[in-house]
């Protein structure tokens, strides 16, 4: 099992209200007002890739979360899909929060003959990688719910002769479930089109998750996308309110913060990493963006 889920699933289930398991590979979470002190202790504090694909579902309340850089707000019926390649910061719950997290390891979807013969038309149809929020009438979110409960009572079956089969079925039978649900909302039901600058909005988020790490210079993501740097800069502010420069150093932020709460690496290769001349170059951009130096963040809680 991968170490990122362990660490941000897997300990989850001693702050929860209840959990279900299976083999650290699928894993059920419910989570109520009751918990949610609990679970800061339990929640990556900073922006983080999970080895597992998630489902988070909110029955109460509304939760503020950061995926790939963007903010948003999940209420009451909504669903956010976040998938391996997303990096995530949870920022806020409200205190009547409420809602459940169905998180299936990676290497689980790999090997379930489904995953691998057909990818489930939830995910692939509808590119929930680049709409990663949904929001549900009270009777579709309720639908949902309810296969969730259908997996949690094949995880729970343990002395059923074809127990591991039977949970492959419930979740394929959810994702069929889930996808007939998206299809049939009427605006998901074609793709819609996108203009020429939120085309450009779109490549240069999936440039940046690419190589963000190693280009920190706006002429490399304009010459990439084959437009002038202040093109660029105008679509993004159009976009969303923050220049080119803004986000690269925005996402340069998000990486080091994840890499500073990670064990064995240590700040100058922290630095190596993220492609800055020297520690001391490093240190300098980190303290300008939060006020504190890398070696302090990595103290703090």
């Amino acid at each position: 099992m991968a170490h990122h889920f362990i660490n941000s699933v897997y300990s989850l289930k001693d702050a929860v209200s209840s959990y279900d398991n299976h083999q650290d590979n699928v894993m059920i979470l419910e989570f109520d007002p009751a918990s949610i002190k609990n679970l800061k202790n339990y929640t990556p504090s900073n922006p983080s890739r999970f080895e597992s694909v998630l489902f988070l579902g909110i029955s109460e309340g509304e939760i503020e979360i950061q995926i790939d850089y963007i903010k948003y707000r999940a209420h009451k019926n909504s669903l956010a899909l976040i998938m391996p390649t997303h990096i995530t910061h949870f920022i806020s719950g409200s205190a009547d929060l409420k809602g459940w997290v169905f998180a299936i390891s990676k290497t689980y979807m790999e090997t379930i003959s489904y995953a691998k013969q057909h990818p489930p038309v939830v995910i692939s149809y509808m590119q929930l990688k680049k709409n990663p929020l949904t929001v549900f009438t009270s009777e579709e979110y309720k639908s949902i719910y309810t296969g969730i409960g259908f997996i949690r009572n094949n995880i729970s079956g343990h002395t059923h002769l074809f127990y591991k089969e039977k949970i492959e079925l419930a979740i394929k039978m959810f994702f069929l479930d889930l996808g007939n649900i998206y299809l049939s909302k009427r605006e998901h039901y074609s793709i819609p089109t996108l203009s020429r600058k939120e085309e450009l909005f779109t490549d240069f988020q999936t440039l940046l998750r690419e190589h963000c790490k190693k280009q920190h210079d706006v002429r490399f993501y304009a010459n990439e996308l084959c437009i002038t740097t202040q093109y660029l800069s105008s679509i993004l502010k159009e976009q969303s309110g923050k220049s080119a420069s803004q986000w690269i150093q925005d996402a340069l932020m998000i990486e080091a913060k994840g890499m500073l709460k990670t064990p064995r690496i240590n700040v100058q290769q922290v630095a190596n990493k993220l492609n800055f001349p020297d520690q001391s170059t490093f240190g300098k951009f980190f303290k300008k963006h939060t006020g504190i130096s890398p070696l302090a963040f990595r103290k703090s809680g």
